[in-house]
């Protein structure tokens, strides 16, 4: 019987798809319990806000110095062991954090957490450029976005809650699951690594260079759009259990910002395959801005008793532009690189994603301890809309790339 045609077959059944769903799903549940867990175990051991934002700042540099190298180091020595070494490098530190005294052991962890947490990115991005043609593209990232967020839809939300009443001894057990996903890394790995698509990557360079490489700035459109957007979804996640008001609230507020951000960015993916990924990122952004104000009055009590609400439907719609960008500018980076560059497109997009966490959770960390959340969620507000002025300008220069 012959198989059945690429193009009709669910994208959850293409070859390679389901153990690198099962593989990536268990390394970004170890990552959203740390998320906002690591930056709680600092101030537990004595460290103020800055240094707690300072977790997650060390641990994006650390992934986004990892991200630079990955495509070159799997070219040598494969995709079953470049998984592999994703997975022990994001599991195994947090075994070792358990026995952390001091503040800076968990900056210091972070850090090896990172080198994982760049290897899994980079490589689940690339993977599904090779898995999948462009035209469906748009619901394979959207699918492997809602694979990705099904753990984190639980943890991060959880996370700090079982910290404060399991101790973080649990919570850093439990955060050792990405260790699970090795046996899946290496089936993925196998029938990936076997896929005619799969070519030799594209290398990043600033130039305009013939060949596979491509300027940089053909992508800074949507790279700038996520990086604004990123920042704010950092700042929620790394600092939530410190301006919400309780931890009731604190668990309502992650849990709204995480089950938005994974269904939307499922939906997107259906909406840029068919209307186009460009359509969605300046709209994104000012969702994202309206979000934003919308918890900086919730903090700052303009809205007296209903300030819980404007809270939670602040994060509402941050985490709905948070999925949403995270779909259509990683198809809109593909688009613009080339199917000769989709090594390029990935790496600068995930670049592009954890610098925007890393320096959403250190810039409010550091504007909070001299300020306050609500001046900082101001200023993430205006971000996203000069960034989105900056894009609909740009638009209107280029004929509507965006």
């Amino acid at each position: 019987m012959a198989s059945q045609p690429s193009r009709s077959r669910p994208i959850w059944r293409e070859p390679g798809m389901p153990h690198l769903l099962l593989t990536t799903g268990f390394a970004f549940a170890g990552f959203a319990v740390l998320l906002p867990v690591a930056p709680m175990h600092v101030v537990a051991l004595g460290g103020d806000t800055f240094l707690a934002g300072l977790v997650n700042a060390v641990l994006m540099a650390s992934t986004i110095l990892t991200q630079l190298v990955v495509e070159r180091v799997r070219s040598r020595i494969g995709w079953s062991v470049v998984l592999v070494l994703g997975c022990l490098f994001l599991g195994s530190p947090a075994l070792v954090e358990i026995f952390a005294s001091q503040a800076w052991h968990v900056v210091a962890l972070a850090a090896v957490r990172g080198i994982g947490f760049g290897i899994i990115t980079v490589s689940g991005a690339s993977a599904i450029a090779v898995l999948f043609t462009p035209e469906r593209r748009g619901r394979a990232v959207g699918a492997y976005g809602l694979a990705v967020a099904a753990a984190q839809l639980l943890l991060t939300p959880l996370a700090p809650w079982i910290a404060e009443t399991a101790g973080f001894t649990t919570a850093m057990v439990l955060a050792a699951i990405p260790i699970v996903g090795i046996p899946f890394g290496i089936s993925a790995g196998e029938v990936i690594g076997r896929h005619p698509r799969t070519v030799p990557t594209a290398t990043i360079k600033p130039a305009t260079v013939t060949g596979p490489r491509i300027p940089l700035v053909r992508l800074l459109p949507p790279i700038a759009a996520l990086t604004a957007v990123t920042c704010s979804g950092g700042a929620i996640m790394t600092f939530a259990p410190q301006f919400a008001p309780d931890a009731v609230l604190t668990l309502v507020l992650l849990l709204v910002f995480t089950a938005t951000g994974a269904i939307s960015r499922w939906l997107a993916g259906h909406l840029a395959d068919r209307f186009g990924a460009q359509t969605f990122i300046v709209p994104g952004l000012g969702i994202a801005a309206l979000g934003l104000v919308g918890i900086a009055a919730s903090i700052a009590g303009i809205a007296d008793t209903g300030g819980p609400v404007l809270l939670v439907a602040g994060a509402l719609l941050v985490g709905t532009s948070f999925g949403v960008m995270q779909n259509v500018t990683l198809v809109r980076a593909f688009e613009l690189a080339g199917e000769h560059a989709k090594g390029t497109a990935s790496t600068a997009w995930n670049v592009a994603f954890d610098a925007g966490t890393g320096v959403g959770a250190l810039g409010i960390g550091a504007l909070a301890t001299g300020t306050s959340f609500a001046f900082s969620f101001v200023l993430l507000a205006g971000l996203c809309s000069i960034v989105g002025a900056a894009l609909l300008v740009s638009s209107g220069r280029h004929n509507g790339e965006v």
